[in-house]
């Protein structure tokens, strides 16, 4: 069963049932083999630690047939890039070199509050 963490921006919270991806199994899920996100929903996924070549921060919208909003962070949860990812791209981060320690996929509704944030906390719920 999934791990399930409860996700907000400035006191808001933004998603209540997203999957906290820590494991290889989990990352390469992602949100491949939904055919809809609901707003409460999303996938936290924690990126092992390598280098910081933005190359190995990306991610892919290959089957995935909906738009996301999409926050690099860094390991304190500070968002370092935002973008709005549409099916059938790959995204990457900004900059060349990242400090990224998670990426956080949620409902596109949530691309203007998060574009005004600066920092995503979570909480393991029912724990």
């Amino acid at each position: 069963m999934d791990r399930l963490i409860k996700v907000s921006a400035d006191q808001n919270i933004i998603a209540d049932k997203v999957v906290y991806a820590d494991t290889a199994q989990l990352r390469k899920k992602g949100v491949l083999g939904r055919h809809a996100l609901g707003t409460h929903e999303g996938v936290l996924m924690v990126i092992p630690r390598r280098t910081g070549l933005f190359l190995f921060h990306s991610i892919h919208m290959f089957g995935v047939p909906f738009a996301l909003t999409v926050a690099w962070l860094d390991k304190m949860g500070y968002i370092q890039d935002l973008k709005l990812a549409k099916p059938g791209r790959m995204y990457f981060p900004s900059d060349l070199f990242t400090d990224t320690r998670y990426i956080l996929e949620v409902h596109p509704d949530h691309f203007p509050l998060l574009q005004k944030s600066t920092k995503i906390h979570w909480e393991v719920l029912g724990g």
